[in-house]
């Protein structure tokens, strides 16, 4: 077992998830014949770990296409997860807890739409 310090639990549970997440939409895609494929990365700010998704094209050597979105947002002290109002803040309302998506990653989908109730 990995010892985390309570400050970055949050964030390493975030960086867990996306790991999981991106390697079974890669994996995914490939076992279905598709090229493109989304993927995740995160930020994190003063309140909030923002997660953003982008496409991969995996017929240019998994380039990455232009644009990405905003995903979904996770309160840093928390681990409460919103979906995005925009950009650059999050809707009201707690969708989730990162602990419940680490624990069943498969509730996730590449569009987000697991985060409207």
């Amino acid at each position: 077992m990995t010892f985390t310090a309570p400050q970055y639990k949050v964030e390493y549970q975030v960086e867990q998830l996306l790991e999981m997440l991106n390697n079974d939409w890669k994996v995914n895609s490939l076992e279905n014949n598709r090229s493109v494929y989304t993927q995740l990365e995160y930020e994190v700010g003063r309140k909030y770990i923002k997660v953003w998704s982008y496409l991969k094209d995996g017929n240019f050597g998994d380039a990455r296409m232009n644009g990405r979105s905003c995903f979904m947002f996770v309160d840093k002290k928390t681990g409460e997860v919103y979906k995005p109002a925009s950009y650059k803040a999050p809707a009201k309302g707690v969708r989730y807890l990162i602990t419940q998506l680490v624990n069943n990653p498969g509730a996730c989908d590449a569009y987000g739409s697991f985060l409207y109730l």
